[in-house]
């Protein structure tokens, strides 16, 4: 069995990982990547990457023009018999948007599994990341002071997440997208691990979904890549952002976050028993459009 996961960058991807990584072990699967049958690896396992084992994880950039597999920011090379690559990659990582070349890779994977992650918070982590020392290293830039850079860009963050995460939901029936919720193993870990398991079909006991749960807890992960793990909470959004950027972030994504059922004033969590209205997703584009307009209108 091939897995695809994607998301959002900062959207609980990391969590994802590790939480499939414990399925196939535990269900006896191959954990076994293509990027470690490779050359670099060799070298890629002395590098100052940013978590332990990030060198042996697969990730696809994929783009109009190519597919490549890379190791985090530093190194990358093009795909050059996708078939072939993927029967050597059980478990793939990407946080490519919807292009061109999208489907004809969504078409090689058994499984697909996308993650959503509140934006506002996303919006927070990934401004703090984007000024960690290990991006600062590979992707200098001026701004280094985490809540500046969120003033600067939150705009841009708020947008890159409606149209990503829009773009994965249109082609979830056609290419039979999982999604999940990073708020949701938040809050029930139990349930989710179940969704995904269902649409894995596989079967695990009580015992290994326990162990699942106690080995990829954030006190247990974040001990392990404390670089890579700041927050294992959800809704701080409402202390950190300002009034203007929480009006912001409604006239953005007001929108998609009722469509998936985001609490809008963030008073209450998220209505994890009620799935979309509609899968009408003309009428949601127009929805987005006609909301951002007032932000070109003002």
């Amino acid at each position: 069995m091939s897995i695809l996961q994607g998301g959002v960058p900062k959207c609980g991807n990391f969590w994802l990982y590790q939480i499939i990584q414990q399925i196939l072990t535990r269900s006896g699967r191959s954990t076994t990547s293509y990027i470690e049958q490779q050359p670099i690896y060799k070298l890629a396992k002395e590098w100052d990457l940013n978590f332990p084992d990030q060198a042996r994880i697969d990730v696809l950039q994929i783009t109009d023009l190519q597919v490549s597999y890379r190791i985090s920011s530093i190194f990358k090379m093009p795909v050059e018999n996708l078939q072939d690559y993927v029967r050597q990659a059980p478990h793939v990582w990407t946080h490519s948007p919807v292009c061109k070349k999208s489907g004809e890779v969504l078409d090689q994977f058994d499984k697909k599994i996308y993650i959503i992650r509140d934006p506002r918070d996303r919006a927070i982590s990934a401004s703090e990341y984007y000024c960690s020392p290990y991006m600062l290293k590979y992707f200098p830039q001026e701004e280094t002071d985490p809540e500046k850079y969120l003033q600067k860009n939150f705009s841009k963050l708020m947008h890159d997440w409606v149209w990503h995460v829009y773009d994965h939901l249109r082609l979830s029936k056609e290419f039979n997208i999982h999604i999940t919720y990073f708020e949701m193993f938040l809050h029930d870990f139990s349930q989710e691990l179940n969704h995904l398991l269902d649409y894995l079909n596989i079967e695990l006991n009580q015992n290994e979904k326990e162990a699942i749960e106690k080995a990829v807890s954030f006190a247990k992960l974040k001990e392990e890549n404390p670089q890579h793990l700041k927050k294992g909470t959800s809704g701080y959004w409402k202390e950190i952002l300002t009034e203007e950027q929480k009006e912001e972030s409604e006239i953005i994504a007001g929108p998609l976050l009722r469509y998936l059922n985001y609490n809008i004033d963030g008073k209450q969590l998220m209505n994890t028993g009620t799935i979309p209205a509609h899968d009408d997703f003309e009428l949601l584009k127009e929805e987005l459009i006609l909301s951002q307009e007032q932000l070109y209108h003002s």
